[in-house]
């Protein structure tokens, strides 16, 4: 690639260097500027200058500048949205950001692997294309990026976009050479030359950057990253300092960061530490100028030998002979440390020394002592006698042990103070304590690491934690040992637990958890050998609302419950690529109202037993089932949700199936999608049978039923209307059954993943109840009905109530071309006050159709005053079961089946007399239907009808003609059978074949003028 070397000893002639390249628009000019600083160093801090401060020159060559400072990475999708944030891009595009996040959020998609949006991308472009436009870029990722992806555009022939840009993969101590490497070969590289600066300075403006140009803590965090840079390249290849874990622990232990006796000082440098890339200085010597960088004299120090430590020392670092862990041991002379007044962190790797008198014990300023790999010096009793009292232990602020076992022998007023100094203790394969002392005791610790113990875990009889409660993070990983987890119940500070490896734990349950909890690890690992397999049962962090980053990974052959319920989970992981749980029988997530993915094994899970999943909150109350009445080959599903979206929890992403594959389990879901009620009730709860009553509790109805009748009487006791249709809600449930409620929307699902398992869900139902619910204008939404070869058809649903939803205009949405409903066998609607039709209307196709309501029986719609139609003949179906039509107070109803012109002339040509067969149709009962002309509009033939009761419909004419040998009652009011219209004998449709009943009460019109006394 093409490389520039510029002069300059600070960043304001940095700047000047750079800006005749970046106004040098020609066509031979470069287009991509990449500046590496000064060996990496305050790269961001010229680009930020650049941005925040262009000289004028630049400002004439390009009149918008964006600065996008991704320094710190999170994804693609992040970077995008720096860019439009930068643009002041319309608020209804960076909306389009917040829908894409919900959609990877429901398809368990993590935050680093966010995409870029392809829409947003397109208004970015659009924003700069008239535009001369320079990019100030930070690049924080591991790899090149291609700025066109989000919407930047290139400078081509055929497109009069001007534009360059200037970028990094520098900043916040980002060092690594090798990142370099990965600039593309057609950027122009420009560098400083190493001849006219100081490192000391530029460093000052690189911390300035990591710091934010915070005055208070710049000259901190020059010193700290002084300090981080000089130790590593003094033998970063050599010596494990394991910035990642402790560079905040040295800032403050060394003094560097005052005040270690406090909070504040650890937090500072804990944020600190999260803005650099410690990374980059993991077992390596980076950077290979430190030995040009002025430092304290003497005062951080790696040793190459075990010579006496210089009294100015306050870090001191001594590496094991060789690399690897068959380096020879080291002996430590007893004078080593005699100076040693002022030392404060402490580091021996592979030494050996007296640890009955150690010869750092006279360091009483010591705050952070570490030892890795290393050995006991035995020595005689007689000097044993003479031994130091250990004084330098109560002085610790951090203790870092790694394969060394050292018992201590410590009077106590030195354990006391211990106890109230030491915030971190790290062991790992190795042990480091007292006789007798437990953790209890250290009610100022922050951080307890025990890793690999050299000896097994004792729990005791005692609460082990139960006075620590200033404890924020505990790993007990590979404590193979450990069957119970000590109490933690009273650490109301830990927001971490990490059980990585504890194959012998056999439960975790939430009265041994932290209340506060916040992140938890068991990840066992893939175990071969049998008697290594994890032997854990339950887990369940019921009760952790704060618990937010859940993770299970290995083998975990055991595991029967897993329930994570008042949880803040996201996503719950269960495929085989991360955890392996063959023999998991239930799951419970009861009110995780963040819960948005459960990704579920490829090939399903079908030994599961009880799902239940409850999106709501937790202060809905719930009632799961109890787990011995639960049969051997049945799967029981209770999932709630506010958001159809949710259903997307149920289905594999691999195939349309719901998570229980086995065909031959007895599956049972019964899905709730409502802002309250509960699945079923607690009479019910432990009930085997399937047909407990489900549903809301009883509502008034929205309008009254009692409407203002004239005809009012005794006789109507025999009409059997159903002015209490709100039992209508409660029926009974079946295997699979959907409940639409309160409080949701059902329009927010666009995401063709989303879409596909609504439909594949929905087509699954075999009963719906669909309530109280005051914004859905539809069941499901026309976008919804089909994506891609997916179509909803409701081909399974066999039961369908709908009751009290004010704003339902039409219930159900037809895809043309498909038959539909083919297992309908009741249907009931009420109280729905704006609702114009049943089933939509569809285009004409002259075609018979046999399946679609092929097995509907009864039809009852109350109080649904301004339903003009129920369902109509756009192609000529076949309602050979329809047993029951029941409609009341459904005031704007003209005609509950209308006929489309085409299959009119062909009923009247081709169908026997000329009329639509309703070969099972047995009762009519209409009430109050003020505008009712016609049932059909075509002409009906009944032959098996057997009751007719009508009360108020008094623009019907026609009733339908009937067969020979029935006789049915018609129960009336007299001058409207006086009314009606007939066709004769012979068409089966004359008065003489029914039996009419009148009311005996009724009162005939009085002459004009009477007086009622």
């Amino acid at each position: 690639m093409p490389r520039q070397m510029i002069y300059a000893h600070n960043v304001e002639v940095a700047v000047e260097e750079i800006i005749p390249y970046l106004e040098d628009t020609s066509n031979t000019a470069h287009k991509t500027i990449y500046f590496g600083g000064w060996h990496g160093l305050a790269a961001s801090a010229v680009l930020r200058a650049i941005a925040e401060d262009p000289p004028p020159s630049l400002l004439k060559k390009f009149n918008k500048i964006i600065h996008v400072d991704c320094s710190r990475w999170k994804s693609r999708r992040a970077l995008q949205r720096t860019i439009a944030q930068e643009l002041n891009l319309p608020q209804q595009i960076m909306d389009i950001f917040d829908r894409q996040d919900e959609q990877d959020d429901f398809a368990g998609i993590d935050q680093g692997s966010k995409a870029e949006v392809e829409d947003v991308g397109a208004e970015i472009h659009h924003a700069l294309q008239d535009h001369k436009c320079l990019v100030v870029f930070h690049n924080g990722s591991d790899n090149t990026i291609d700025l066109n992806d989000f919407g930047i555009p290139k400078q081509e022939r055929w497109f009069p976009f001007v534009g360059k840009v200037l970028w990094t993969f520098r900043g916040r101590l980002r060092l690594n050479p090798g990142i370099s490497e990965k600039v593309d070969n057609s950027h122009l590289f420009i560098s400083c030359d190493d001849s006219a600066f100081t490192w000391n300075d530029v460093l000052q403006h690189e911390a300035r950057e990591i710091v934010g140009y915070n005055d208070k803590v710049e000259e901190v965090a020059t010193e700290c990253c002084l300090y981080l840079l000089s130790l590593n390249s003094q033998g970063g290849n050599i010596m494990d300092y394991n910035w990642a874990t402790h560079a905040s622990s040295y800032w403050v232990c060394d003094g560097i960061i005052q005040g270690g006796q406090g909070d504040e000082a650890w937090e500072v440098a804990a944020a600190l530490h999260r803005q650099i890339h410690t990374d980059d200085y993991s077992s390596n010597a980076l950077p290979f100028f430190g030995h040009e960088l002025e430092t304290p004299l003497k005062r951080w120090i790696l040793a190459k030998d075990n010579s006496v430590v210089p009294p100015e020392s306050t870090s001191f670092f001594l590496p094991a002979v060789t690399s690897g862990s068959d380096s020879p041991l080291r002996p430590l002379p007893n004078g080593m440390f005699h100076q040693s007044d002022k030392l404060c962190v402490l580091k021996l790797c592979r030494c050996t020394f007296s640890f009955s008198s150690p010869p750092f014990g006279c360091c009483h300023t010591l705050r952070f002592l570490g030892l890795d790999g290393c050995k006991d010096q035995q020595v005689e009793e007689d000097e044993k006698q003479d031994r130091p009292t250990m004084e330098l232990f109560q002085s610790l602020w951090v203790l870092d042990i790694c394969d060394t076992d050292w018992e201590l022998d410590l009077a106590t007023y030195i354990t006391h103070q211990m106890a109230a100094n030491i915030r971190e203790v790290h062991i790992k394969k190795g042990r480091i304590w007292c006789h007798n002392f437990s953790w209890r005791k250290l009610q100022n610790l922050r951080k307890l690491l025990v890793i690999e113990p050299t000896r097994p875990w004792q729990t005791g009889e005692e609460d082990e934690f139960t006075d620590t409660v200033k404890m924020e993070f505990l790993d007990l990983s590979g404590n193979t040992t450990l069957q119970v987890l000590p109490s933690l119940s009273k650490a109301t500070s830990l927001k971490t637990l990490v059980l990585d490896g504890c194959v012998g734990l056999e439960h975790l349950g939430p009265e041994a958890l932290p209340p506060l909890l916040e992140s938890f690890s068991l990840d066992v690992g893939v175990v071969e050998l049998q008697s290594k397999d994890a032997k854990i049962s339950c887990i369940s962090m019921a009760g952790c609302a704060r618990l937010s980053n859940f993770t299970l990974r290995g083998s975990l052959p055991n595991l029967e419950e897993l329930d994570l319920s008042g949880t803040g989970v996201k996503t719950l992981n269960l495929t085989t690529q991360v955890v392996q749980v063959p023999c998991l029988q239930r799951v419970m997530l009861l009110g995780c109202e963040q819960l948005c993915a459960v990704l579920w094994p490829e090939e399903g899970m079908p030994q599961l037993s009880l799902l239940c999943i409850d999106t709501r909150g937790e202060e809905i109350r719930r009632i799961p089932p109890k787990f011995d009445k639960l049969k051997k080959g049945h799967c029981q599903a209770y999932v709630a949700m506010m958001d159809m979206k949710f259903i997307q929890l149920l289905v594999l992403r691999s195939s349309n199936m719901f998570w229980n594959t086995n065909i031959d389990t007895t599956f049972k879901l019964n899905l709730c999608i409502s802002a309250s009620g509960q699945w079923r009730n607690k009479k019910n709860m432990d009930s085997d049978n399937s047909g407990e009553n489900l549903g809301p509790a009883l509502e008034k109805p929205l309008m009254s039923n009692s409407s203002h009748n004239p005809y009012i009487d005794a006789g109507t006791d025999n009409i059997t209307i159903d002015h209490d249709y709100n039992r209508a809600s409660q029926f009974q449930s079946s295997t699979y059954h959907v409940e639409i409620g309160d409080g949701i929307s059902n329009t927010c699902v666009d995401s063709i993943q989303g879409m596909q398992a609504i439909i594949f869900a929905m087509n699954k139902a075999k009963s719906l109840d669909v309530h109280d619910n005051s914004s859905i204008t539809t069941v499901i939404p026309e976008h919804m009905m089909s994506i891609e070869s997916n179509v909803l058809t409701w081909q399974n649903l066999k039961s369908c109530h709908v009751v009290r939803c004010p704003k339902m205009h039409t219930l159900f949405n037809i895809v043309w071309g498909y038959c539909k409903f083919e297992e309908l066998l009741e249907f009931w609607a009420a109280d729905l006050l704006s609702a114009h039709c049943i089933w939509s209307k569809q285009r004409v196709s002259n075609f018979q159709d046999n399946l679609s309501f092929a097995k509907l029986q009864s039809i009852h719609l109350f109080s649904c005053p301004r339903l003009t139609f129920v369902l109509q003949w756009s192609r000529l179906y076949i309602l050979r079961s329809l047993e029951i039509l029941h409609i009341t107070f459904c005031g704007d109803l003209k005609q509950v089946f209308p006929v489309e012109p085409e299959i009119l002339a062909r009923i009247a040509t081709s169908h026997c007399k000329g009329a639509l067969e309703f070969p099972n149709l047995k009762r009519i009962y209409l009430h109050q239907l003020l505008k009712l002309q016609y049932i059909c509009e075509a002409k009906m033939f009944a032959p098996k009808l057997a009751a007719i009761v009508v009360r108020g419909c008094w623009g019907l004419r026609r009733l339908p003609a009937i067969g020979r040998d029935s006789r049915p009652v018609v129960d009336c009011e007299k001058d409207w059978w006086e009314k009606l219209e007939w066709d004769g004998l012979e068409a089966g449709h004359d008065p003489s074949l029914f039996e009419p009943r009148h009311s005996a009460y009724y009162k005939k019109p009085l002459p004009r003028g009477s007086v009622l006394w």
